[in-house]
């Protein structure tokens, strides 16, 4: 079994959007993320994690619930 790959969304009570990602590499998280990012309007910050300075490996994501 590959790593798990997961995409964190968090709503504040102000109405901010977080989305945290968490097993991508590289500029996968912005693929990954690219449609959310769309349906939820204009990106005011981006944080890059070390993940993003990192090779990506090859892979599908699942959506689910927690």
């Amino acid at each position: 079994m590959g790593d798990k790959t997961e995409i964190e969304v968090t709503i504040g009570a102000d109405g901010t959007v977080r989305i945290v990602t968490h097993g991508l590499q590289g500029q996968a998280c912005l693929a990954e993320t690219a449609e959310l990012e769309k349906a939820m309007g204009t990106v005011l910050k981006r944080d890059k994690t070390s993940e993003f300075y990192q090779t990506a490996q090859a892979g599908k994501t699942k959506v689910g619930d927690r």
